[in-house]
């Protein structure tokens, strides 16, 4: 009986993009974020990190495999839209994962710092749907100085623009209607040597590149940890 109501309250929220094992039994999607290595990448590059900023938190997933990490005290998934908040705050329940937090706002519009500091901040997936992603890097800089992401980005062969300095191209968004795309119509992909300079301009200049795959599906992608040095 609890897993048919399970599957009715977790269809009554779909569609999902995430995938959540609940004892032995699969629902939602078929994105297993729990399992993504790039959170195993993110505990060896920062293994002893207490407190976590995530952005762009989507439906939870990785927010409760951060939060479910050992030593691991708090952590906050910031989400712009309110249906994956309302999809990750039901996770978190059904999980009983008390010690992450997800909160609703418009990244490219708020002041990261109201919420503090922290140990680490986590941006995977976010960074290349903004149209200004500079903005965003110097506002993690005030709260952190430990810095883990992955984006997309643009080659050398298809830069069509220099914005602010930085070389690289607009990328046509989807906004709302689309879950997976950004809040704005368009966003900038910048060249990795473009990217290494937003990092390093805001004192993120201690960088290490974990995997770059200029193959990927969607388009070239790099994980790194940067380190304000």
């Amino acid at each position: 009986m609890f897993r048919n109501k399970l599957k009715d309250e977790f269809e009554k929220r779909g569609p999902w993009v995430t995938k959540y094992n609940v004892n032995g039994k699969t629902y939602g999607g078929n994105y297993d974020a729990q399992n993504d290595k790039r959170i195993e990448w993110f505990f060896q590059y920062f293994p002893k990190i207490k407190t976590i900023m995530e952005l762009g938190s989507l439906e939870g997933g990785h927010t409760v495999a951060l939060a479910k990490h050992p030593g691991v005290e708090k952590v906050i998934g910031i989400e712009g839209r309110k249906s994956n908040i309302d999809k990750a705050r039901f996770v978190q329940q059904v999980l009983g994962v008390d010690n992450a937090e997800f909160i609703e706002a418009n990244i490219e519009k708020i002041n990261l710092s109201q919420w503090g500091q922290f140990d680490a901040v986590i941006c995977v997936g976010l960074l290349y749907h903004l149209p200004t992603p500079w903005n965003l890097i110097e506002q993690i800089s005030q709260v952190t100085g430990n810095l883990y992401l992955w984006t997309h980005y643009a080659t050398e062969s298809k830069v069509s623009i220099e914005v602010n300095g930085y070389r690289g191209l607009m990328y046509e968004e989807k906004g709302m209607i689309d879950p997976l795309s950004g809040m704005s119509q368009q966003s900038f992909w910048p060249t990795l040597d473009a990217l290494r300079a937003m990092l390093s301009r805001y004192s993120f200049g201690n960088i290490q590149i974990i995997e770059d795959d200029p193959y990927h599906q969607n388009g070239p992608c790099v994980t790194l940890a940067a380190k304000v040095k």
